[in-house]
Formats: structure tokens, C-alpha cells, sequence
């Protein structure tokens, strides 16, 4: 019976979940925890899946879909990717990957890209596009090689804002100073102090790999930006670094002083 509960590991959703977790199905995306199910549940993305521990407490609008159904502990257990997982899991359409040719800066005004590249860990990819969308910024290219924009560990790193910003392909970086971007590049030495760097007009902001290695290398004539430190701190943490300069990109110029 469909109101049953899921008994058994070797259900065929179980095995769904697990097959999307593991990346046979590019389709689907895993979204865990009841706050950002019920987003994507109600952002008219399309739900293949979801489903709950039977004991859990749903909001009304989780506990009346349609598709939902209740599972064991134990079941949860498997579907979960988290050793104590929140009780409710959706598997949902993955969002559209778009072409780097496609991005088009703000028109009027600063606007601030990011640009992936070589950053293996998916939960610091996650925490990347987290700052993106806490600044504003128009999306996130992510270069191939690196940790996948929908893992589930990136998307639960991100608080479900690699489902929300506009994600690109970081394929082609040429076509950047085509639409009239600039590139700027963090630089643990050797770059302009990033509190008197320019960050006016668009702006895409290159992160590379935990190692500094890029898996697509930044333009040749990409600005470099550098964080100064103190002590004998050799490097900042690749999510904690550009946080800041996100945050700098965006800050509105000091006022001219008055005459």
C-alpha cells in the first residue's frame, strides 16, 4: 500500500536516492532537510521523489503532497548522506548547467561573477556560492575537474543557493572580456591590496583550486588581488578569503571629500 511505510533498503527509491547520490543520474538531485525540501517544493521545480521517517513532523504543506511517502529509521538511514540525517529527503530536477557565452553582466552598475576553478571540496564549493548569493552576484561558473555544483554535499554546503544563483559552465573565459568583464584573480602574494583594488563595472572574481591549482586558468591578463596577513599565516581558507573580497567587490566608494 502507498501509505505503508518503506520497510525495506532495497526498495527501488531506495535505490533511486543512492543512484543519484552517487552521480549515475544527472537528471535528479538530492535536497535533504525540511526547509530547503519545502523551498523546491514550492518553487514549481519538478519532484520526482520525497520522502520522510515516518515519526517525523512535516509542515502542513510537506505532510500533504502528494508524492510523499513515510519511511523507517532504519530506511532513512540509507537514503540519508548525514550520519544523523534531518528525516525528510527530495529528489528534484537538477537545475540547467548554461554555457559561459551565455552570461550577461548587470547593464548599469558593478555586477561580480564567480568563477570556479580546480576546487575539489564540494562542501567549500558550497560555501563559495553561499557568499555569491549573500553579496548578489549575478552567478557562478565552475570550471570541469572540480567538486560537481549539485553533489549533495555541495548543495547542502551551499543552503541551497547553488539551486537558486544561475550556474555556468566555466568552459570558455575568453568570451568574459568579450561581454566586457573584467578578471580578477585571488592571489595569495603578489597582487593589488584588495581594499584599494578598483572593483568598479562587471567583474569576475577567479578562485582556484585548495592547492592553487586551475583546472581552467584564468585569462593572461587577469588582475591580481591579494589579501594581506599577518603573522606566519600562509593562506586563508579558499571559502573565508573570497567571502571577503565578495564583500569588498560590492562596497560602495568611499565619498569624494567635500572642496
Amino acid at each position: 500500500m502507498q501509505n505503508e511505510p518503506i520497510r525495506s533498503r532495497t526498495n527501488a527509491l531506495v535505490k533511486l536516492v543512492r543512484e543519484v547520490r552517487a552521480r549515475r543520474r544527472d537528471d535528479l538531485v538530492v535536497v535533504e532537510g525540511e526547509r530547503l525540501v519545502a523551498e523546491v517544493t514550492a518553487d514549481g521545480r519538478a519532484v520526482e521523489a520525497l520522502v520522510a521517517c515516518e515519526d517525523a513532523d512535516l509542515s502542513a504543506a510537506l505532510a500533504a503532497h502528494p508524492l510523499l511517502r513515510r519511511a523507517t529509521a532504519s530506511v532513512m538511514e540509507a537514503i540519508s548522506g548525514l550520519t544523523n540525517g534531518p528525516g525528510v529527503v527530495a529528489l528534484v530536477a537538477a537545475p540547467a548547467i548554461a554555457p559561459l557565452a551565455d552570461y550577461r553582466p548587470a547593464r548599469e552598475g558593478g555586477s561580480v561573477l564567480l568563477c570556479v576553478s580546480g576546487v575539489a571540496d564540494p562542501g567549500n564549493l558550497g560555501a563559495l556560492a553561499r557568499s555569491a548569493e549573500a553579496v548578489g552576484a549575478r552567478g557562478i561558473a565552475v570550471a570541469p575537474g572540480g567538486a560537481h555544483p549539485f553533489g549533495d554535499k555541495a548543495l547542502r554546503g551551499s543552503m541551497g543557493s547553488l539551486l537558486r544563483l544561475p550556474v555556468f559552465h566555466l568552459d570558455e573565459p575568453a568570451v568574459l572580456a568579450r561581454a566586457g568583464v573584467r578578471s580578477v584573480v585571488a592571489a595569495t602574494r603578489g597582487g593589488t591590496d584588495y581594499r584599494r583594488f578598483d572593483w568598479s563595472g562587471p567583474v569576475a572574481l577567479w578562485v582556484t583550486g585548495e592547492t592553487g591549482r586551475a583546472t581552467v586558468a584564468p585569462p593572461t591578463d587577469a588582475e591580481a588581488v591579494t589579501i594581506p596577513m599577518a603573522g606566519a599565516t600562509e593562506s586563508l581558507n579558499a571559502a573565508c578569503a573570497t567571502t571577503l573580497l565578495l564583500f569588498e567587490a560590492i562596497r560602495p566608494p568611499a565619498p569624494t571629500p567635500l572642496p
